[in-house]
């Protein structure tokens, strides 16, 4: 007999779906940092990225006794991560005004006689990322975080998100081209040493 850490993915969602306590543990230590990876990229906070994943290994709990292995299991875990962001998003675009990138880069200028420090700089890109992803519309935002943040191909992509693959290459080049235009006063920036290359 196997012993439970060598189970594929299908025998642990079996055993979640007949209330097995232990193949629920090992199914969510197996996927859960990949899936809050994805989370929190697509809520830009890791304490929001770790809410969404609560409430997905909830929807998996309750859905493995129905579950029926008729495509790659990332796919059908990614499809309930990204509806959750989904809902997010549209939660997140009622209840909070746009956030102002402008704003950042004039804190990252003061006081004027300091160059600026890492973190600060590093903030100041993530709040002008966060911005330009809000740009983006949920379809393209969505696979953009798949392909880049989660690592999936444009076929695992378009399974994740029930559409053909040609629609996913186009959506994925659309967010690029938004992002490319929305973040290019960070073109000559040295993110990692902090510096202008200017």
């Amino acid at each position: 007999m196997r012993i439970l850490s060598s189970r594929s993915d299908v025998e642990l969602l079996g055993g979640i779906g007949r209330g097995c306590e232990e193949s629920f543990r090992l199914f969510f230590r197996r996927w859960s940092p990949r899936l809050l990876r994805f989370l929190t990229q697509a809520t830009g906070s890791r304490e929001a990225g770790e809410d969404l994943l609560q409430e997905a290994f909830i929807r998996i709990y309750q859905a493995a006794p129905r579950y029926e292995p008729r495509g790659s299991i990332a796919a059908w875990l990614y499809r309930i991560c990204a509806n959750l962001a989904y809902s997010y998003w549209r939660r997140q675009r009622l209840a909070r005004p746009a956030i102002d990138g402008d704003r950042a880069m004039i804190e990252l200028r003061a006081p004027a006689s300091e160059e600026p420090d890492q973190a600060r700089l590093l903030r100041a890109f993530e709040i002008d990322l966060d911005r330009a992803l809000g740009n983006c519309g949920r379809n393209q935002r969505a696979v953009f975080l798949l392909k880049t943040c989660a690592g999936l191909t444009y076929a695992e992509i378009a399974e994740t998100l029930e559409c053909p693959v040609g629609t996913v290459k186009s959506r994925y080049h659309h967010a690029v081209r938004i992002l490319r235009r929305s973040l290019e006063r960070w073109e000559c920036v040295d993110l990692a040493g902090g510096r202008s290359e200017k």
